[in-house]
């Protein structure tokens, strides 16, 4: 909204090639924050049948810095990582409510650990645990 405010006003001061500059990045936020937008997305049962210590599950949302900054630091394709698109699926967002709700998103699932509101961190880090313990080798906490 407030990019077609700025255009308006640029328009109005004869600035058309800062308008058109600000009109097009405008709608580009406007689609890369719409619930509409495609992602990758594996429905939350299919990816559950596929639940181990070795896959990590994220259950996220378009338009959601935290699922937006996982999406840009871990790029797909990858076999360890399975993408839930919770606008996409009724199952996953009730699996969302019971962990939280929106504030959850995402939501990491590796093995039986979730984490709500995962950083990328907090999801190398339990890909590295789940990778040990599917290894049999489980480091003893200090």
């Amino acid at each position: 909204m407030g990019g077609l405010l700025l255009t308006g006003l640029l328009v109005l001061a004869d600035q058309y090639i800062a308008a058109i500059a600000v009109v097009l990045f405008s709608l580009f936020m406007a689609y890369w924050t719409s619930p509409l937008r495609a992602g990758p997305h594996t429905p939350l049962a299919n990816a559950l049948e596929r639940r181990a210590d070795d896959m990590a599950i994220v259950l996220w949302a378009p338009g959601n810095p935290l699922s937006a900054r996982l999406q840009t630091a871990i790029r797909s394709p990858r076999e360890d990582v399975i993408w839930v698109n919770v606008y996409q699926d009724p199952a996953a967002q009730q699996f969302l409510a019971g962990h939280g709700g929106d504030e959850a998103i995402p939501l990491v699932i590796v093995g039986d650990e979730v984490t709500p509101a995962a950083s990328v961190v907090q999801l190398l880090d339990m890909q590295a645990a789940g990778a040990q313990r599917a290894a049999g080798t489980e480091q003893p906490e200090d």
